[in-house]
């Protein structure tokens, strides 16, 4: 019931902002869409139809509203072209702003041009890439008299929606790829129509390809030569979601199709769909998920201001044994803990990284002026970059032994912080370009014993004031920021789009936790957020740890 009357809340707004002219300059109407299997919202926008009597630049206008209704491959929207009019609404999506879309159409009324203040784009595939603010399109089309009423003969291919009903029309999925190792899920954060959100899934997983910024850095277990046996997703009678593989599934192996379920599984989550199962010809191929590495520790990593670093758990700090005593006596600016508890990374008051053992033993690693806080991958290195030299990166054994990582940030003066995802196939980064600072993703690519970053993914093109980065989930980055109303905390998703918050005053280091954020301010408190509200969790805290996933 939420969702419905946020829907109809921004429907009112729209409406009010484009209320003069015909009916045509109107916004969509809710209503109930197609029922099918891929249905996971209570309702979908209606579209208006072409009005009689409409001019130019008002057929233009709701054709680009008609946008928002993809039933029936955009039935309406197609309601605007002339006969035998060319255009494909799949292309991409154009996101602008509600208040800078203008339309202008020549004397004759055979042409119109609509300006856009674009926001970001969505390609074909369903990947989001934001636009540097300020960005603007303009995008023509020819018109023609049908039957003397205006119609489209010639379109940009794609639709144009608004950013505020963008999220409205399309939803988030995450395509699940594994890490190279086969032990982590690696989500590609992508856009779908609601309508048909769980069959484009199917289709980019077993048909397409990994997102271009993160191909290298992937593995996926559907051979290249198997395909969908049609394009929907369907619905048994006890609600497990079906997938059609040909006959040449039967011939892969057992880990294969463990593999492929897995991905399945857990790409068809983020649709809502509990239980999959893959058939070829109607008959269940048997296949179970396989295990995963976990998430972060539900427990904090603090360095407490008495100099002892464990689990916090209520007002007591559990120690980690000898690893514990080796940080302790590093003096420590920041640390970050392996997900085993085996190794950390220290970078100490005097600036240098330095890795901390179980065992007890420390290493000096990186003594190089002005190094960021270190990070740890899933083969056990220590990743370490000078402030001011971001293609200098490279990566640690434990024992000292160095790696330069190629590509890293290509055309950053500087890199703030950066941390590696819990899957070692991705790095988050603050950078900055051309002399601001953005939000940059890479996926990280092994080969012949080589390290090397794939091509940069921005995420966010202004983040003035920020300064420190955590991956919080395995979608979803977190930045602080220091800006002029005081210290904000930007959660961005790894398939774009964010959300800004107040963060408690003063934060000065954020990580992420199983279920929670956690932020720790320049008093030494640390504090956690559920949902919207910060609770202090703890005092004299030094040193809030990030932690690459969990012990057990």
């Amino acid at each position: 019931m939420k969702r419905i009357l946020s829907a109809l809340s921004l429907l009112l707004v729209l409406a009010l902002a484009a209320c003069t002219g015909l009916p045509t300059s109107g916004y969509v109407n809710p209503g109930r869409g197609p029922q099918s299997e891929d249905d996971v919202q209570a309702f979908s926008f209606v579209p208006d139809s072409p009005q009689d009597g409409a001019s130019p630049a008002e057929i233009v206008q709701g054709f680009l509203r008609a946008g928002s209704g993809p039933a029936d491959d955009w039935r309406t929207a197609k309601l605007f072209l002339a006969p035998g009019a060319s255009w494909d609404p799949r292309a991409q999506v154009t996101i602008d702003r509600l208040a800078d879309r203008r339309a202008t159409a020549s004397a004759d009324g055979t042409a119109v041009t609509v300006d856009l203040a674009t926001v970001a784009q969505v390609d074909s595939t369903g990947a989001y890439t934001p636009d540097i603010s300020g960005t603007t399109e303009t995008l023509g089309f020819a018109l023609a008299l049908v039957d003397d009423q205006w119609r489209i003969t010639q379109a940009p291919d794609g639709v144009v929606l608004y950013e505020e009903v963008f999220p409205a029309v399309y939803q988030t999925a995450s395509i699940a790829y594994f890490d190279p190792t086969w032990t982590s899920i690696v989500p590609d954060v992508r856009w779908f129509p609601r309508e048909s959100v769980a069959s484009r899934i199917a289709t980019a997983l077993v048909d397409g390809q990994p997102s271009t910024w993160l191909a290298g850095a992937v593995e996926s277990a559907f051979p290249e030569e198997l395909s969908l046996v049609g394009r929907s997703v369907t619905l048994s009678t006890g609600g497990v979601a079906q997938i059609q593989l040909p006959r040449a599934a039967l011939a892969l192996d057992t880990m294969t199709l463990d593999r492929m379920q897995t991905q399945l599984a857990r790409s068809l989550a983020s649709a809502g769909i509990a239980e999959v199962q893959m058939t070829v010809e109607g008959t269940p191929v048997p296949a179970s998920e396989v295990s995963v590495r976990g998430r972060v520790d539900p427990t904090p990593a603090v360095l407490t201001e008495a100099g002892v670093f464990g689990a916090l758990s209520g007002e007591e700090v559990t120690p980690f044994g000898d690893l514990s005593e080796a940080i302790e006596g590093l003096d420590a600016a920041s640390i970050e803990l392996e997900a085993d508890r085996s190794l950390a990374a220290v970078r100490t008051i005097g600036g240098t990284v330095v890795s901390a053992l179980p065992d007890g033993r420390t290493f000096l690693l990186d003594e190089r002026p002005g190094l960021v806080d270190p990070s740890i991958d899933t083969e056990g290195a220590i990743w370490s970059v000078p402030r001011s030299s971001p293609g200098e990166l490279r990566a640690y054994t434990s024992d000292g032994n160095p790696q330069a990582v190629g590509n890293a940030w290509p055309d950053a003066s500087e890199v703030t912080a950066f941390q590696l995802a819990r899957d070692g196939s991705r790095v988050a980064a603050i950078v900055t370009v051309a002399g601001a600072r953005e939000v940059w993703l890479a996926g990280i690519e092994r080969e012949s014993g080589q390290i090397t970053l794939g091509p940069p993914h921005v995420l966010s093109f202004s983040e003035a004031g920020a300064f420190d980065i955590a991956w919080l989930d395995d979608t979803t980055v977190g930045v602080l920021a220091q800006g002029d109303s005081g210290t904000r905390l930007r959660e961005i998703g790894v398939g774009g789009r964010g959300t800004d918050a107040v963060a408690p005053e003063g934060a000065r280091s954020v990580a992420g936790g199983s279920t929670s954020i956690r932020v720790l301010d320049s008093e030494g408190q640390l504090f956690s957020r559920r949902g919207s509200s910060w609770t202090l969790v703890a005092s004299d805290i030094r040193l809030l740890a990030a932690q690459q996933g969990t012990a057990s």
